[in-house]
């Protein structure tokens, strides 16, 4: 899945972004989950970089997640998009609970500082 992902992120331009800042956020224009994710970053002191992606992104995003789970034969229940999708050092961390889950489990501050995002 994580391939697929950026393939389309590759397609949408946002490599040189993904790699070129410690944190990055991409999502939905407008969505309140942006900023859920970005205030809990600024809280310990990491000011991700906010990129929102259009509305047919992200109809790509969900047909290829599900086309994914298609070809791997698990067609049962079809997914909704991974928005936000949090990137930190340059690697998919993954959406907001992924990052609620590392930070819960004390994981995120260490990643933080080693993608040099935080100097605690």
């Amino acid at each position: 899945m994580e391939q697929l992902l950026m393939i389309a992120i590759k397609e949408e331009g946002l490599i040189p972004i993904v790699e070129g800042s410690m944190v990055v956020i991409v999502g939905r224009r407008g969505c309140d989950m942006n900023f859920v994710a970005q205030r809990l970053l600024e809280r310990l002191k990491a000011y991700p970089t906010i990129y929102e992606v259009s509305e047919e992104f992200v109809t790509r995003m969900t047909l290829m997640r599900n086309l994914g789970r298609t070809l791997r034969g698990d067609s049962k229940t079809l997914v909704a998009p991974l928005f936000p999708m949090i990137f930190i050092g340059g690697k998919l961390v993954g959406g907001l609970d992924q990052l609620i889950d590392i930070h819960v489990t004390g994981k995120l501050i260490p990643m933080l500082k080693e993608a040099y995002a935080i100097w605690l």
